[in-house]
């Protein structure tokens, strides 16, 4: 079986300030023409157009989105937290071990 070409999606985002991804939609690959003209920059997840917010209306509470915007940051904080206490610990060790090898190497 031939191996499936995978290309990257890319999208349209709104985001808060911070860099939270509020809600997303896949969108066409903007031509290098219009990517020139419009000065669009793709960045590695694909997010070609974005529009930033302040979020103020998230705690508005006759705003009956809320509550699933509330569970996209909630996960987000999650998962940054996860990464914090679970996955940097385990990279700092192995970056003391990479440094001790080169000591040891460079003797």
């Amino acid at each position: 079986m031939r191996k499936q070409k995978r290309r990257l999606v890319h999208y349209k985002i709104m985001s808060l300030n911070d860099g939270t991804v509020i809600s997303g939609y896949p969108a066409r690959k903007p031509t290098p023409n219009i990517i020139k003209r419009d000065k669009i920059s793709v960045d590695e997840d694909g997010a070609c157009h974005r529009w930033t917010y302040s979020g103020k209306e998230l705690s508005d509470v006759e705003n009956e989105n809320r509550f699933r915007f509330q569970d996209i940051i909630s996960n987000r904080l999650n998962t940054r937290r996860a990464i914090r206490e679970i996955v940097m610990p385990g990279l700092q060790k192995i970056q003391e071990e990479l440094a001790a090898i080169r000591n040891c190497l460079d003797l």
